[in-house]
């Protein structure tokens, strides 16, 4: 059984939707567009990648995700209790020994399980 929540009408059971851009567009600087009107959802459970040529929008995804970015319309929606973590192109020379779980492991502030 889901459970919808109003605010945001993303509903928060195995396989329904967490994330979701609405109609949402970003740009740097006056008249360059990076997204335009994008929409796109992402369901719990599901496993995904993101690739594109350098400067199609990758990273401004991410950094509108965690927020770092804002659009300049639409809406993103994150489910509640949903944590995003990214990890840099370029790893710290600190970290170079973790293995890719134990990396990944060491974004999150508490132990994550289900990595």
């Amino acid at each position: 059984m889901s459970q919808r929540s109003s605010k945001n009408n993303i509903t928060t059971s195995f396989g329904e939707t967490i994330l979701s851009f609405e109609s949402t567009s970003f740009e740097f600087g006056h008249n360059k567009p990076i997204l335009d009107e994008v929409s796109f959802s992402i369901r719990r459970g599901a496993k995904l990648t993101l690739m594109g040529q350098n400067g199609s929008g990758k990273s401004t995804i991410f950094n509108l995700i965690t927020k770092q970015y804002k659009p300049e319309s639409g809406k993103i929606h994150i489910g509640n209790g949903i944590t995003i973590a990214t990890a840099k192109q370029v790893i710290p020379r600190s970290d170079m020994n973790f293995t890719v779980r134990e990396f990944f492991e060491n974004c999150f502030k508490e132990k994550v399980y289900n990595i």
